[in-house]
């Protein structure tokens, strides 16, 4: 049996599946400790993979299901699982050559805990792409300042012990539109557990966005914060993620980061802020709204 399973939930990236797994079969971490399983999550045309050409370094699994939202798909991927430990990445991600050995060593040292480390942006001279990828970094910055007490990582690369995951309570799989990983977060801290922030544990991240891209995804963001917040309140009543000390404390952190910027990427980093600012709001008063309109 593995040691470790990685999951990988993939949609209409045939490409992008094909360069993360390259990227997986250049592991540092023996072949025979891990396997991977890929859960195509709806793509049209389904997704085929040739299993063979990975064969000499793990066992490969590929799973087709319908739409039900990465939350849903990486779930599948964990019931097929026969691993000790599961590590998770997207299939727009290049994990790097010891990614996969660091998460398994952190887990031995701390099995209770959920890991999770950093990524960058792939795609230079992408403007959006780096705008999401400096959000990102202001989001662990304030939130992981303490690495061995952590509040938040992205599912693109993180893991844990099979066996807290399932009491944890696996991804919500009604967080379809974003955000399921921040609730499976708040839910590992609010189960007494920890997070640890693995800095130097990286993903090459590639996604490429548009002006249109970039505004749907950060509408989808604040749709998923509602959603959140109203989870929180529900039953979730200690050691959460707050947001207010964030929106405080962003001015600073952006003055900080333009100010090692040339001047003309700068303003356009600061244009694509403030775009993502308006699409967040944007998304979470619709959602907000929605709701009232419902009365859910």
């Amino acid at each position: 049996m593995p040691k470790v399973s990685v999951v990988i939930p993939t949609r209409n990236r045939p490409e992008a599946i094909l360069c993360c797994l390259d990227a997986l079969a250049k592991q540092g971490f023996p072949s025979r400790d891990f396997e991977v399983i890929v859960v195509d999550d709806g793509s049209d045309p389904p997704s085929m993979l040739e299993v063979d050409r990975w064969s000499s370094r793990f066992d490969l699994k590929l799973i087709h299901q319908e739409n039900t939202g990465p939350g849903g798909a990486r779930n599948r991927g964990v019931a097929e699982a026969t691993g000790e430990f599961l590590a998770f990445t997207d299939d727009d991600c290049l994990p790097s050559p010891d990614w996969l050995g660091d998460i398994v060593a952190a887990l031995e040292r701390q099995p209770e805990a959920l890991v999770g480390g950093s990524t960058f942006n792939g795609l230079k001279g992408h403007l959006f792409s780096e705008v999401s990828q400096l959000i990102l970094a202001f989001v662990y910055e304030h939130f992981n300042r303490d690495s061995a007490d952590a509040y938040f990582f992205t599912s693109n690369n993180m893991g844990c012990r099979k066996v807290d995951f399932l009491e944890v309570g696996r991804f919500d799989a009604s967080f379809q539109i974003a955000s399921e990983d921040r609730d499976f977060c708040d839910r590992w801290r609010s189960s007494d557990r920890t997070l640890v922030w693995l800095k130097d544990t990286w993903v090459e991240h590639r996604h490429a966005q548009n002006l249109f891209g970039f505004m749907r995804l950060h509408f989808r963001y604040g749709q998923g914060a509602w959603n959140l917040q109203r989870a929180k309140h529900r039953d979730r009543p200690r050691k959460m993620l707050r947001e207010s000390g964030f929106h405080l404390a962003l001015p600073l952190m952006i003055v900080r980061s333009l100010r090692k910027m040339p001047m003309i990427r700068a303003i356009g980093v600061l244009a694509g802020l403030f775009i993502w600012q308006g699409a967040y709001a944007s998304g979470f008063l619709y959602a907000f709204a929605s709701s009232r309109f419902s009365g859910r």
